[in-house]
């Protein structure tokens, strides 16, 4: 009886602050490696986020390219309970051509979908075409 009374307790103080608590879901740095990619290099995006529940993480991701501009939007799954924490993710985007790219990072509540925050990670990196020393 004890055991069902505290269980039903806990998910009362659950409820109460994941139906009153606002969702807040920040990007605090994108970092591009390697900095100066060569054409033939893989191209990752470290991202480093904080959120207003804990644990919280990036559910799944959905990566756009037009032209040189590059979209990575992030849906993160906020934890229940309320206190901030950070979270991380990794992507990998291969190889592209040689140009100036632009890359914008969005964060959205991965139960709502709602925007929560964008960051123009890059203002424009250079992918550098390999040169080959032919002689």
């Amino acid at each position: 009886m004890k055991r069902k009374i505290v269980k039903i307790i806990t998910l009362t103080i659950i409820m109460c602050f994941s139906t009153s608590a606002a969702i807040a879901i920040g990007i605090d740095s994108v970092d591009v490696i390697p900095e100066q990619p060569l054409e033939i290099d893989i191209i990752t995006f470290n991202i480093f986020g904080t959120a207003s529940g804990r644990p919280s993480q990036v559910a799944y991701d959905q990566f756009a390219q037009d032209g040189t501009s590059l979209q990575l939007d992030l849906y993160v799954d906020v934890g229940m309970m309320p206190a901030f924490s950070d979270w991380t993710y990794s992507k990998q985007v291969g190889t592209l051509n040689a140009g100036a790219y632009s890359l914008e990072v969005s964060a959205f509540d991965n139960y709502s979908g709602t925007l929560q925050d964008t960051y123009h990670a890059v203002d424009s990196f250079q992918k550098q075409v390999d040169i080959v020393n032919l002689s």
